[in-house]
């Protein structure tokens, strides 16, 4: 890809949550996108399948988990971990249109598992992994399976009640759930 495609990739996915946060996803429409992004459709299919992958796609843009920090310890891991749910301005919005989507359409539910969900899921054990290295954690923690569902499941039910999540929330959560239950293993 080149640096052109690379650019014009990202304004269609910005364009995309852009109309998605505005319309919703039922209403979404890639004609609507195409014309909102000065752009054909068959660019837009060139890349994307469908509504569904373009979408999930655009939020994987803006929410990357590999980008986070190795901060050096576990609290600041957590936290850096779950602030990265919250990029953007119209995190409650774009998520609370995800949140429906998923339920109404299978395909982006799928999408949502491979695309965001399961990334997110391999960073949380990353994160453990690395306290259990560090030494912060025993390596009993490495079982807690369902650990890694918890924090960002805190995030998303705020997030699609159209709360926001701001460093304090995260702190808390960080502080009050996450810790206590990997330093109980």
């Amino acid at each position: 890809m080149t640096p052109n495609d690379t650019s014009r990739e990202a304004e269609l996915c910005r364009a995309a949550l852009d109309l998605l946060v505005e319309v919703g996803y039922e209403a979404f429409s890639m004609d609507a996108l195409a014309k909102r992004a000065h752009a054909s459709k068959a660019t837009i299919y060139r890349r994307w399948a469908g509504k569904p992958e373009l979408i999930v796609e655009a939020l994987a843009h803006e929410h990357r988990p590999e980008d986070l920090p190795d901060t050096g310890e576990l609290r600041g891991d957590l936290l850096a971990f779950l602030l990265g749910f919250t990029r953007g301005d119209r995190a409650p919005e774009i998520f609370a249109a995800v949140a429906h989507a998923v339920r109404t359409d299978p395909r982006m539910c799928a999408a949502v598992q491979e695309r965001l969900a399961e990334p997110h899921r391999r960073t949380s054990v990353q994160l453990v992994e690395r306290a259990v290295a560090r030494g912060e954690l025993a390596p009993r923690a490495l079982e807690l399976g369902l650990f890694h569902d918890i924090g960002p499941s805190l995030v998303l039910s705020r997030l699609t009640a159209g709360q926001s999540v701001d460093e304090a929330f995260c702190a808390e959560v960080v502080d009050t759930v996450l810790l206590p239950v990997l330093r109980q293993s």
